[in-house]
């Protein structure tokens, strides 16, 4: 029997054969009597030793014999039994047959098919509330057991804890807009499983519940490991708090290195060192876009949902949708787009490179992967929330920003309506920034773009700080940020697109108004509000643990506001 996530090496033994390395697949199957054609991934000998090899410190055993792969972590399936199987090409014939040499014993996966994986939390609108998710394969009622953490045993204690159940949906290939997205058969689509959503009410403000999660069915509930949260204060309760501010992350088996994991890696330790210090306790990560870069290969998602977990299951993720989780150049009509446009295509101008860098999701599975605040916004596309004393909007970049439409009129509203009194500060977070002076001339169109179209109406409200991703490096620009000049009373913007994805080489364009540009490091943002008028930020740089720059505050800055 094998378990999800549990550390696996698969061995060959080729006899005497001998075959180009290059001309050797290795192959999973799940379930494992599928037939040759309907495998779930498939990797050459090569891809396979590359991959083995980033994580040869990992093994119980030294070196990394070329004869094994080792997977420090079984993948995320659905199904009770899986299979690895070798094939072999004759690179002497034109056509494309596979001869499969040998199958590895069956792997039955213990409670694979519910077993809760995914595990993720968000704020909701009410701060007496916290949106928990999670999927398993198998249908059935999603239930949240959760307590007040009083003590070890308020979990288990009927007098003590309460249950609340969900909902649950998916969505199949046919939902996505164009291919690879929507394209079934052998390594194509995957189902997502069955997306849990429990919202758990009537909680008391500041304080830490324990909670796990399940599936209720004909032979009772398998529960997932137990976890804690805490919960939101009340809107304007002045208090010292942080939280993470990054975008552009990624995982593994996108093909960029171990980024994304050396940063989920330091802001779990960064969670566990600030835990039990009231004074700088972490409550939320915010991800602006380019989540997991799955771009139509589902099994991506759940890796990174994989990475993830042990900090969404602490804190709420709160995120942004970018060019990789939504632009599509067809498809889109008929209702698939779940931002609610009606065109083909993804908003396209003339100025933009906007194409179809979502590989064809179109957002839907980010729009069905996470529930984010509804205050008359527009799903996880653009919307806002309040914590203690920070008003955070949330826009899409990759959606129409112009005087009159849907956003911007959303937009317009919320800023009107934002109670500076109890939340003094106003950020907003999107995607794509409004100022970014790296030298790649078609992205500064992009730039300017943007700026012709929201950044009256953001200086005209006093907008404190602007976040973003898209560029994969760190820069900060100058405060009081307004066009283009400094000390006008405008926001001070923030480019952090440095959580995983491969890093930009590109320098930059002189421009008076670059306060700081650090490249060629993974890092995130921490953003520490002190009081109503200070807040401080520092970008963290990340790296592999025995490096010791890792953890090291590469840039910082104190925002004042006279209020």
């Amino acid at each position: 029997m094998h378990s999800l996530y549990e550390s696996l090496t698969v061995s060959w033994n080729l006899g005497g054969m001998n075959f180009n390395q290059d001309s050797l697949l290795l192959a999973l199957y799940c379930p494992s009597d599928a037939p040759h054609e309907s495998f779930l991934e498939a990797a050459t000998l090569p891809q396979v030793s590359a991959t083995s090899q980033k994580h040869v410190g990992e093994r119980s055993s030294s070196g990394n014999h070329p004869n094994e792969w080792f997977i420090p972590h079984f993948p995320i399936t659905r199904h009770d039994s899986c299979q690895f199987r070798l094939f072999a090409k004759d690179n002497r014939r034109d056509d494309d047959e596979w001869e499969h040499l040998a199958s590895s014993p069956t792997l039955q996966m213990l409670m694979a098919t519910i077993t809760p994986t995914n595990l993720h939390l968000a704020f909701a609108r009410n701060p007496t509330e916290m949106v928990v998710q999670f999927t398993t394969a198998q249908r059935g009622t999603p239930v949240v057991q959760y307590a007040l953490a009083v003590n070890a045993a308020a979990l288990h204690q009927e007098k003590t804890s309460k249950k609340a159940t969900g909902t649950s949906h998916t969505y199949q290939a046919s939902d996505m807009c164009q291919a690879p997205a929507n394209q079934t058969g052998p390594g194509k689509f995957q189902s997502p499983g069955q997306l849990h959503v429990v919202r758990l009410q009537d909680l008391e403000p500041l304080q830490t519940y324990s909670y796990k999660v399940g599936l209720a069915g004909g032979q009772g509930i398998v529960w997932s490991d137990e976890y804690t949260f805490t919960t939101a204060p009340p809107v304007g309760h002045d208090m010292r708090f942080s939280y993470l501010v990054y975008g552009d992350q990624g995982c593994p088996s996108v093909g960029w290195g171990r980024g994304g994991e050396w940063t989920s890696a330091l802001m779990k330790s960064e969670l566990n060192r600030r835990k039990n210090n009231d004074d700088s306790m972490i409550v939320a990560a915010h991800h602006f876009g380019d989540l997991s870069y799955a771009r139509g290969a589902a099994h991506i998602w759940d890796e990174w949902f994989q990475m993830m977990q042990p900090i969404m299951t602490r804190i709420p993720l709160m995120i942004s949708v970018g060019n990789h989780e939504y632009d599509h150049t067809s498809g889109g009509s008929n209702e698939k787009d779940p931002s609610g446009v009606q065109s083909d295509h993804g908003y396209m101008p003339k100025w933009g490179d906007y194409g179809d860098d979502s590989g064809g999701e179109c957002g839907v599975p980010t729009a069905k992967r996470f529930v984010m605040p509804e205050a008359g916004g527009n799903g996880v596309f653009w919307y806002s929330h309040d914590y203690a004393t920070v008003h955070t909007i949330v826009l899409s970049a990759e959606h129409n920003l112009t005087k009159g439409s849907r956003q911007y009129t959303w937009l317009e509203k919320d800023l009107r309506n934002v109670n500076r009194t109890l939340t003094p500060w106003v950020i907003m977070e999107m995607h794509r920034p409004l100022y970014e002076s790296e030298f790649i001339p078609w992205e500064r169109k992009v730039n300017a773009g943007l700026r012709r179209q929201v950044e009256d109406l953001l200086f005209h409200h006093d907008v404190d700080l602007i976040l973003s991703g898209h560029y994969h490096a760190y820069l900060r620009s100058c405060d009081g940020l307004y066009q283009s000049k400094c000390n006008r009373g405008g926001p001070t913007y923030m480019t952090i697109g440095t959580a995983g994805a491969f890093l930009d080489p590109t320098l930059l364009v002189p421009t008076r108004w670059t306060k700081r540009f650090v490249r060629q490091h993974f890092g995130y943002g921490r953003i520490t509000i002190h009081n109503a008028s200070t807040l401080h930020f520092a970008f963290v740089r990340a790296g592999p643990e025995n490096n010791p720059n890792t953890g090291n505050v590469e840039d910082e800055v104190w925002i004042h506001r006279r209020r």
